[in-house]
């Protein structure tokens, strides 16, 4: 990597763009399939806005879990560490098992943010302080990992190899 003509910032930000491009494919696919099977429209300019920050921040936490891994096995433990304290409150919450004055502290988790975006573009229904909320929340996270975290840590892997 080290003889490309392209600099370390280049390649780190081709991978998160990959990312967001899964993500966005993914959206379309899904949302030409609601269309075509059951008529179902919304608003796809926000959509597609939320999914790109969505892919954005998770591309980011994606790229910190691996580079943070020494191996397959380490970078599965590392998701389940991640999995369990911020993607199973939001099933809990989604299931009612929590209640909806906790929901404020469950946005400290990205997947309920960006499950709170999906659903209020799907929905049609925005609360507009959550909505800002996490589209703030996601886009800060993004950054600081991909500043702080990923960046540093991808630019030493790819010097060593």
């Amino acid at each position: 990597m080290l003889v490309l003509p392209v600099s370390i910032k280049d390649i780190l930000f081709s991978k998160v763009a990959s990312s967001m491009v899964l993500g966005f494919v993914s959206a379309v696919v899904m949302s030409l399939a609601l269309y075509i099977i059951h008529g179902i429209t919304f608003n796809y300019a926000v959509l597609l806005l939320f999914v790109f920050l969505i892919g954005a921040a998770h591309a980011a936490i994606g790229f910190f879990l691996a580079l943070h891994s020494k191996d397959f096995g380490s970078m599965l433990g590392l998701l389940m560490a991640y999995l369990l304290p911020f993607t199973l409150p939001t099933l809990l919450f989604a299931f009612g098992a929590i209640g909806r004055e906790f929901e404020w502290l469950l946005m400290l988790s990205p997947s309920h943010s960006a499950s709170n975006l999906i659903t209020a573009a799907v929905s049609g229904t925005y609360d507009a302080a959550k909505t800002i909320a996490a589209c703030a929340y996601l886009a800060l996270l993004a950054a600081v990992l991909l500043r702080f975290a990923v960046y540093p840590r991808f630019k030493d892997d790819a010097v060593r190899r």
